[in-house]
């Protein structure tokens, strides 16, 4: 396994280290009034493919932050015309096949992956279950049941709890600041997903992105299945500037028997656009090392801090978070940290090694055909460019020690903090790093 691991990361490495640009076996084209991204390899047997149909509440079509996972779910269980329910599933299993679906508010997105023996068989199947789909009654009730389940449970887990509020307060009063409720939840019919389904269901809207054994001669013909959706005149316009709200404070208490404050901070983040986006990753994998070192391993205060930057589109943030029984402790060491990053350049040791980590974590991740295309669809709708998944080694190889601490300078301030934990345990002065 170890073998071949490496091999797959040498020939990921080779393909990035020869060039920013894309691998020959990359092929950008719209047919059909589809834009298309094929990669071409018959490395192995696995063809992975993501379907997207831009669109939703971020674009200002619907208020509703629940109907677009709703609708995608509830069709990728129900069926279609020539695959009723239980042969569509019956079909899936004899053919090695999975197909599901998800919805957000920027988008509704579908994922096939299937064996090349089956491609034909399984591109039928999924084909009609978009052209022609199926409502059924009884999925519709176990993925409400499942969503309302979700909503309630957000509490239950002060961790993910703690960084779900943040998050809402970083977000602010923009209209991308918005979550499932049990209210909307409770009140869609299938009438609603059958709506919007049709708003949503047009080829300018789509982005199709297929990594396996498969041409671009073989891949055209399929998407004839698609023309009985209509092409529709979905311009892209760009999704909004998220303002976040900075240099904040919110305490939730516990119990007093309640052992461990949950601290979750969060900062400033370059976007891909923008010029820091590669030293700030590199950045962030230096401080991530060095907060479990000085935090955990040299003074055991607490068993998981982490730093990181995510988000999407335009909007990105930096998430610090630590669990703790010492937490105006640990904190005070997370500051001396950052303080370090922005003072002092780092050293070519920590720089190399945080090159390496971040380029062999990713590829690690991409080694699968379906999550590489899930890679290259994110990247092309998100940031207009699915070039940047081949950019990675160059780009943070280019990385310098000056713009590692350019970059904390930029991003590591105003940060706004949400504590989930007993009274008594932290004070709230500690609390403010500009």
């Amino acid at each position: 396994m170890k073998t071949i691991t490496l091999i797959v990361f040498s020939s990921l490495f080779a393909v990035c280290n020869a060039s920013a640009q894309a691998p020959n076996d990359v092929q950008d084209f719209t047919s059909h009034g589809v834009h298309v991204i094929l990669r071409s390899t018959n490395a192995n047997q696995v063809i992975g493919s993501i379907l997207g149909f831009e669109g939703g509440l971020a674009y200002g079509e619907t208020d509703n932050a629940t109907i677009a996972n709703g609708t995608a779910a509830l069709i990728a269980a129900s069926g279609s015309d020539k695959f009723p329910k239980s042969a569509y599933r019956d079909s899936l299993a004899r053919l090695s096949t999975t197909i599901a679906g998800s919805g957000n508010i920027y988008h509704i997105t579908f994922t096939l992956r299937t064996i090349r023996p089956s491609f034909n068989s399984a591109w039928n199947i999924f084909a009609d279950l978009l052209t022609h789909p199926h409502y059924d009654s009884l999925e519709t009730d176990k993925l409400r049941e499942q969503a309302l389940k979700a909503i309630e449970g957000r509490e239950s887990d002060p961790e993910s709890y703690s960084a779900f509020l943040a998050d809402s307060i970083w977000k602010g009063t923009s209209r991308l600041n918005r979550v499932s409720t049990e209210d909307e939840v409770n009140k869609l019919t299938i009438s609603d997903l059958m709506q919007y389904r049709n708003s949503q269901f047009q080829r300018s809207r789509m982005v199709l992105v297929v990594v396996g054994d498969v041409s671009r001669k073989e891949l055209e013909s399929k998407l004839a299945a698609l023309d009985a959706l209509p092409q529709g005149s979905f311009a892209w316009p760009k999704i909004e500037r998220i303002i976040p709200v900075t240099d904040q404070f919110k305490f939730v208490p516990k119990p007093a028997d309640f052992p461990t404050t949950y601290v979750n901070m969060r900062a400033s983040s370059a976007s891909v656009e923008d010029q820091g986006w590669w030293a700030e990753r590199i950045m962030l994998e230096i401080l991530d090392r060095r907060l479990f070192d000085e935090v955990r391993t040299k003074r055991n205060l607490s068993y998981s801090p982490e730093a990181y930057a995510t988000g999407n589109y335009t909007n990105f943030y930096t998430a610090v978070s630590l669990q703790s029984v010492l937490p105006d402790s640990a904190s005070h060491v997370v500051f001396d940290e950052l303080r370090k990053l922005q003072n002092t350049e780092v050293s070519p040791t920590d720089l190399r090694h945080a090159k390496e980590g971040r380029i062999t974590t990713f590829y690690y991740v991409a080694q699968e055909n379906l999550r590489q295309a899930q890679i290259l669809f994110t990247d092309q709708v998100e940031a207009g460019d699915w070039r940047l998944f081949f950019k990675i080694v160059p780009e943070t190889e280019n990385v310098t020690a000056p713009q590692v601490q350019k970059a904390a300078k930029k991003y590591l301030h105003g940060l706004t903090f949400v504590l989930m934990g007993p009274d008594g345990k932290s004070t709230r002065d500690v609390y403010h790093f500009e």
